[in-house]
């Protein structure tokens, strides 16, 4: 499927949409306040158990022979095992449902890890080598300089808007050496050299995800820079993921392609739990465009 098609797939999406309904309204006002963010996972922690993992992975399986599997929701974790070594200290970004966590812990009980999310799984059985800390994860001062092995963040940075406060205390914490591991989103040209409708799709999808406006690569890598971090490498999965953005492409049609039966869901239900039904329905074809990358940063603290 190439690039062109793809876009006229998005375009057309956002022509049908605009018929039922008012798409400004879902892209107007604050995105990504720290409630927002809160009440954004308290609303959608059902769908994400029920349409993205049952295990408790948040983020998008990887999946390497084009067939999704529920195996390839323990690549992220495999690669940033692979960074960790005996004794080593190890902190997450955004542990959400504690899934990643507790395997790595589990897989590595001889290593120290540390969990960061402002509304962790309250139901978990924490590990011994596993300490959680409730709150936001740009300002960690109870945890040391120079103190952290390796870092990691899966589909979480892209809420921020400052992502260079968040890489300056990564760096802080971070022993010289040490690993930061990010995987997440981003446009892979400036939003404003889109044309208006993919603009449009990029907002809302950025809205549906209750993340700030997604950046650019450039803007990515620009941060990690400023922040005193050397990039060591840039992989991007979207096409991997695509069999994942497929399958939640095909359940968000079943509402939109009706636009009857959209127009009482989005009356009824709250904002933020039916803008990640246009996330699932556009996301597919936005990566089929080209408009998006889903990448794996790995970068180092000199």
């Amino acid at each position: 499927m190439n690039k062109t098609y793809g876009l006229y797939k998005l375009h057309s999406k956002i022509d049908e949409m605009s018929k039922f309904l008012n798409l400004n309204k879902y892209i107007e006002g604050e995105k990504n306040s720290i409630d927002q963010i809160r009440s954004y996972f308290k609303i959608n922690h059902w769908a994400y158990r029920r349409f993205h993992s049952h295990e408790g992975f948040m983020h998008f399986r990887i999946s390497k022979n084009g067939c999704m599997t529920d195996e390839d929701s323990y690549f992220q974790p495999d690669r940033v095992s692979d960074y960790i070594k005996s004794n080593n200290t190890v902190l997450e970004l955004g542990l959400g449902q504690g899934a990643n966590l507790l395997y790595l812990a589990h897989s590595h009980p001889d290593v120290r890890f540390i969990g960061v999310d402002l509304i962790p799984r309250e139901d978990m059985e924490i590990p011994k080598n596993v300490t959680i800390y409730k709150q936001d994860y740009s300002s960690i001062p109870q945890i040391p300089d120079n103190s952290v092995d390796v870092v990691y963040a899966f589909e979480t940075i892209v809420h921020n808007t400052d992502k260079e406060k968040i890489f300056r205390e990564v760096c802080r914490v971070l022993k010289p050496g040490g690993i930061f591991m990010v995987y997440d989103y981003a446009i892979n040209q400036s939003l404003e050299s889109y044309d208006p409708k993919t603009q449009m799709a990029i907002s809302l999808i950025s809205k549906g995800g209750a993340a700030a406006l997604i950046e650019s690569l450039d803007e990515w890598n620009t941060h990690f820079t400023n922040s005193g971090l050397t990039l060591e490498s840039a992989t991007d999965y979207a096409f991997e993921i695509r069999p994942d953005l497929k399958r939640l492409e095909r359940k968000a049609a079943k509402i939109m392609k009706r636009p009857i039966l959209a127009k009482i869901i989005f009356a009824l239900f709250h904002e933020q739990f039916v803008t990640n039904i246009i996330l699932g329905y556009l996301g597919y074809d936005a990566n089929v465009a080209g408009v998006g990358s889903y990448v794996e940063w790995v970068v180092k603290k000199p």
